[in-house]
């Protein structure tokens, strides 16, 4: 299955002084500040000791009482189901669902009932039963297997390589504030990672590697999911490309168009006061939330290279010897900040020689 889900970033911590019981959470005073122990009355544990042996609960004891130093998975939980689970408002069957589990989705763990277990995954919190879950020691030993590790680009550009080393065939660039999926384990520094269709290698000195977990969703966001992805296939239908990042190339093009007739200003980046052509370019992804480099000579790397055959709207072309950069509108055509007569204008994409064409959605 497609994980579809939301991704979250997780801190691990064990909730100190937390013990949890079926039907009940027992608060302790954590002392984080101080050398004293925390202190609990010996009639309070031993009232919930006698509950737990009568509900017949006596099996459970080690999972509910692992002292948070020994268990940091005393209230997390993984699911163990097929491609979900309802999360539901109640802990029975007949009751509204609020959200869903997802096969590969981590929990905290809120309250054991008999049965349901109360969780909160993502946004999502209600009601699953408890068979659909992993908890304890078992989660703790399989936790592994649930996690998701990805390296985010902190460089302006960087070079994604067939091998580890700087002598390594580079495949493609890869461009500050991207994220991409960790295949396997580091070697030397460097991360295996896949870009697109590309599977590759980068330094790891220019990025910066994550460990999170997937969760739930609760009902709204999956259907604002579902609406994005039906409005992602009719574009897609419809011959307009859409990148990874949910934003089309078409979209860059009609948002860079506004500011036809504005100034050209060297050194400028305001799309509406004046700019320079690499700052124009790198004004209009921003809008975008995608980062490029200033100038050209550096922007020139950005992303990857196609051909002026494969351009495609939002792709950029450099002319020159990499001193020049318009937005190709399709067409033949581009958008750019041309020069203080011009300003920011629509000309054609073959004016002059083209020195490449690189694609960063």
């Amino acid at each position: 299955m497609v994980k579809t889900h939301i991704r979250q970033k997780m801190i691990l911590s064990a909730l100190a002084g937390m013990i949890i019981v079926p039907g009940r959470t027992l608060y302790v005073q954590a002392a984080e500040d101080t050398e004293e122990q925390p202190f609990v009355q010996a009639s309070g544990i031993e009232s919930v000791l006698e509950e737990c042996y009568e509900t017949e609960v006596k099996e459970n004891l080690n999972l509910y009482l692992v002292p948070t130093e020994e268990g940091e998975y005393l209230n997390m939980a993984f699911s163990d189901t097929g491609d979900y689970t309802y999360i539901r408002s109640a802990p029975d069957e007949n009751s509204d669902w609020v959200g869903k589990l997802y096969s590969n989705s981590a929990a905290q763990v809120l309250e054991y009932l008999d049965g349901w277990t109360k969780i909160r995954s993502g946004s999502a919190e209600g009601y699953v039963p408890s068979d659909a879950l992993i908890t304890g020691k078992e989660a703790e030993a399989q936790a592994g297997e649930y996690e998701n590790n990805t390296v985010t680009v902190t460089a302006s550009a960087l070079n994604v390589r067939d091998g580890q080393g700087t002598q390594a065939s580079i495949l493609t660039q890869v461009t500050k504030g991207q994220e991409y999926e960790v295949t396997g384990d580091p070697v030397d520094g460097w991360y295996p990672v896949k870009v697109g269709e590309i599977d590759g290698w980068v330094s790891g000195k220019y990025v910066e590697a994550e460990t999170s977990f997937s969760y739930g969703e609760t009902k709204e966001e999956e259907e604002e999911r579902v609406r994005e992805e039906e409005e992602k296939k009719a574009l897609e239908e419809a011959g307009i490309p859409v990148s990874s990042t949910g934003v089309s190339g078409q979209a860059v093009i009609d948002y860079a168009c506004q500011f036809v007739g504005n100034p050209y200003v060297w050194g400028g980046t305001s799309l509406t006061n004046g700019a320079d052509c690499s700052g124009f370019t790198q004004s209009v992804y921003a809008h975008f939330g995608i980062s490029l480099p200033r100038t050209t000579s550096e922007m020139v790397h950005a992303g990857y290279a196609v051909s002026y055959e494969e351009a495609q709207p939002g792709d950029m072309i450099f002319y020159g010897d990499g001193g020049h950069v318009g937005l190709y509108m399709g067409d033949g055509n581009i958008v750019n900040a041309l020069n203080s007569d011009r300003g920011i204008c629509i000309i054609s994409a073959t004016y002059t020689n083209i020195y490449a064409v690189r694609r960063v959605l």
